[in-house]
């Protein structure tokens, strides 16, 4: 284990993993990372040592993180995330704490920390916590990504007075390229040296010259505030039309997470009138009604019908959708 890193109850399987990553990073080797097959089929992407120096420098010079800074990496060290804390740590010469990837993992941590990435789910669990919230409440600086957060848990944080970043970012960036921070901003702000554009669809484009000599080119919906501001609308592979209506799935999720309780995402079946209806696919017994919704959303943004099944979830918590939608059954949907 590098010096700067200090395991704090880590698996066997966990330490071989940052182990082989440090040796990766002192050789010079390429480092490889697999993505996360939220929205298609995995992939590995390799990556130069110069390309994740940039990131991490960009990441410090936002966060102000220095040499006396003491973060913590409880994300699995396979992932983008996890590794990116293992290689700002290096690149910062500051001290790591490293543990294994829990739901709440503030409740073992005794020492204090200035800079940590959570995903969502991870910031539910600590938030129902009194311990961990303490100790949450007390950290500088605390980025958020992996997967969309939700509403109920960004009034939660503005609540309690935690100051906290979304990410907005993929593998192929090596990291976030825009932040925003939650409950005082709508739109995610481009990290320097980095700007966007968009396509005739409004796809988002990322220039990142540092890190690639080409554009990158998404199939997230945004609306393009100026080349260095966008507001995220949802992924176009997920829009639903529906009764000519074209609905972003993932912006309208983000609304109805205040009334439903549980995991869930929206989707679509083919419908004769509608052409795709609208529905709810949820983890939790869903006792939501169509009258709840009327005064709050229009008729096209609220679903049809719901269902109830098990979900299917990425390493950082992220749902997978199709994977997920295929346990649907097609005499199983109930009106909402």
């Amino acid at each position: 284990m590098h010096p700067l890193f200090q395991s704090i109850q880590l698996k066997e399987d966990s330490t071989s993993k940052v182990e082989l990553f440090c040796r990766q990073w002192d050789e010079e080797a390429p480092i490889s990372i697999q993505t996360s097959g939220s929205t298609g089929k995995p992939k590995v992407l390799h990556f130069t040592k110069a390309q994740l120096i940039v990131s991490a420098q960009k990441t410090h010079a936002f966060f102000h993180l220095q040499q006396s800074t003491k973060a913590l990496l409880c994300l699995s060290p396979d992932s983008i995330g996890g590794k990116m804390m293992l290689v700002r740590a290096l690149v910062g010469n500051y001290t790591l704490y490293i543990t294994e990837p829990s739901l709440d993992p503030l409740q073992q941590l005794t020492e204090p920390i200035d800079f940590v990435a959570l995903v969502p789910a991870q910031l539910a669990h600590i938030l129902k916590n009194p311990s961990s919230l303490s100790k949450l409440k007390s950290i500088r600086n605390i980025l958020i990504g992996g997967a969309d957060l939700s509403m109920e848990l960004s009034e939660q944080l503005l609540f309690h007075g935690i100051k906290a970043y979304q990410s907005y970012g993929m593998t192929e960036t090596v990291s976030h390229v825009a932040l925003r921070e939650i409950g005082k901003e709508i739109a995610y702000q481009a990290l320097p040296g980095i700007h966007f554009t968009t396509t005739t669809d409004n796809c988002l484009t990322i220039h990142y010259p540092e890190l690639h000599a080409h554009a990158i080119q998404t199939t997230d919906a945004v609306e393009l505030l100026s080349e260095h501001a966008f507001l995220w609308k949802g992924r176009t592979d997920f829009v639903i039309n529906s009764g000519g209506k074209k609905i972003h799935p993932e912006a309208l999720e983000q609304r109805l997470s205040t009334f439903i309780s549980g995991r869930f995402f929206l989707h679509s079946i083919p419908h004769p009138l509608w052409g795709e209806a609208l529905v709810l696919v949820t983890e939790e017994a869903c006792s939501l009604k169509k009258m709840d919704l009327i005064p709050y959303f229009s008729s096209h943004e609220i679903p049809k019908f719901s269902q109830t099944v098990p979900m299917i979830l990425t390493a950082s918590g992220k749902i997978q959708r199709t994977l997920t939608f295929q346990q649907t059954a097609s005499d199983a949907w109930l009106s909402l």
